[in-house]
């Protein structure tokens, strides 16, 4: 009789944090209900809006009181009154809704076969439900129903039938059925984006249920450029983490465009770095906090370091690490050897990793460009050395990047703030001021 261990048993599938639908998730409906009554002022008309009961209206807003541990409204003779917490929450549900109803036009554009409808994108917003939101996040994170369904420990056929009625609420295809798996449609892909962005609604309202109890708790995620960073994060960081204990943080790293995307489809709250000159679209806000610019750094010991009269052309002789190709910063190194009609440096080694940029120069040889604020810090503790040419025309706005249109969660502001703070408490001073 043969057996199998542990070991060599699969894994059960995990959902990443971005798609570990939030508690609020399952007062969907609460919410909806909740949202009709601060807009139409009673139960009654609330009911008539929603063509539910009226005793259901109540009975949902009661259920939701009692989870919030809240009084979200007035009860008078004349009708229902949101307290200060209802109308913070009833902006969110009107938030969440917007998504989803934006989730469901986007959808039905992606399908060229399909007539955008926004009877039919309001019905989707009114409709969907947690298992169904629960089954689209757990297929694109696992790719397949099967684990998709042990991943939210409940059956492959309820998996099934909460995606079929995705598509019926929609009338349009949503998912491909493969031999390899389940995988989203383009349409299907355009929905799950706004949908993340719903549930992101229901985490900052979470976090601001909290805050009304006197914490301030929550996961913020920030994505990290290149260079700069170091300047101001971990300051506030260490700050954050000192003043509200019940934050937690998560950061990564990434190129531009791929962070972009990230805090798109809300998988990270911020971007933190070299803001670009203009954003990249309405639903991007900038938060500019200091201006850097770059310089050319080597190791302690270089050659260049002790070389009399050193001029740009000068370090076309040693071996660079240059940008990726196209980014700003390559862009910038370029316009620098350009200013003197010089070629770049040589494009064989690039990287956007500080830490293998930073082994490189030291270990190595290298040339590299840092930020000067960065390139500062690192030399008063025996790393980089700055070689003294010139670099104009490289000064850029360092800051944070979110997503504009909604309302900023607690943990959020409390970040916001903390790097502001770290910023003011160690101003940095680019080349020329």
């Amino acid at each position: 009789m043969s057996t199998t261990s542990a070991a060599s048993q699969s894994p059960e599938p995990i959902l990443p944090a971005s798609l570990r639908p939030p508690a609020l998730l399952a007062y969907l409906r609460a919410l909806r209900a909740m949202q009709a009554v601060v807009q139409h002022g009673t139960t009654f008309a609330a009911a008539q809006a929603c063509h539910i009961s009226q005793p259901a209206i109540t009975r949902a807003i009661q259920q939701l009181e009692r989870y919030c541990r809240l009084a979200l409204f007035l009860r008078t003779a004349r009708g229902m009154v949101p307290t200060d917490a209802g109308r913070q929450m009833a902006a969110r549900a009107m938030a969440l809704q917007g998504c989803l109803q934006a989730g469901a036009r986007e959808a039905l554009a992606s399908d060229t076969a399909k007539r955008i409808s926004d009877h039919t994108a309001e019905r989707f917003a009114r409709g969907v439900t947690p298992s169904q939101v629960q089954a689209l996040l757990g297929v694109a994170a696992c790719g397949s129903e099967s684990r998709a369904a042990q991943a939210l420990g409940i059956t492959q056929p309820a998996v099934h039938a909460a995606l079929q009625g995705l598509e019926r609420l929609l009338a349009i295809r949503l998912f491909y059925k493969l031999p390899s798996g389940t995988w989203l449609t383009p349409p299907g892909a355009a929905l799950l984006l706004r949908v993340k962005q719903a549930l992101a609604e229901l985490r900052g309202l979470e976090s601001e249920l909290s805050a009304w109890h006197g914490e301030t708790d929550g996961q913020i995620v920030i994505g990290i450029l290149p260079l700069s960073v170091p300047i101001f994060l971990p300051r506030a960081l260490q700050t954050l983490l000192h003043t509200h204990t019940a934050v937690r943080v998560g950061i990564i790293d990434g190129t531009y465009e791929d962070l972009l995307q990230r805090l798109r489809s809300a998988d990270i709250d911020l971007i933190a770095g070299a803001l670009r000159r203009e954003a990249p679209g309405p639903d991007i806000l900038q938060l500019p906090l200091f201006d850097d610019d770059l310089v050319i750094v080597a190791a302690p010991g270089h050659p260049c370091l002790s070389r009399p009269g050193l001029q740009l052309q000068d370090l076309t002789q040693w071996r660079w690490v240059t940008p990726l190709p196209g980014t700003p910063a390559d862009r910038l190194l370029r316009h620098i050897f350009a200013t003197r009609g010089l070629a770049p440096p040589s494009g064989r080694l690039y990287a956007n990793s500080p830490l293998m940029t930073q082994a490189l120069v030291m270990q190595t040889g290298h040339l590299a460009i840092a930020s000067r604020g960065q390139a500062e810090q690192d030399a008063r503790h025996g790393g980089f050395c700055i070689v003294p040419v010139e670099t104009p025309g490289t000064r850029r706005s360092i800051g944070l990047a979110l997503r504009a249109g909604t309302r900023v969660s607690p943990p959020l502001q409390a970040v916001l703030q903390a790097c502001r703070d770290a910023v003011a408490a160690h101003p940095v001073t680019p080349q020329g001021k």
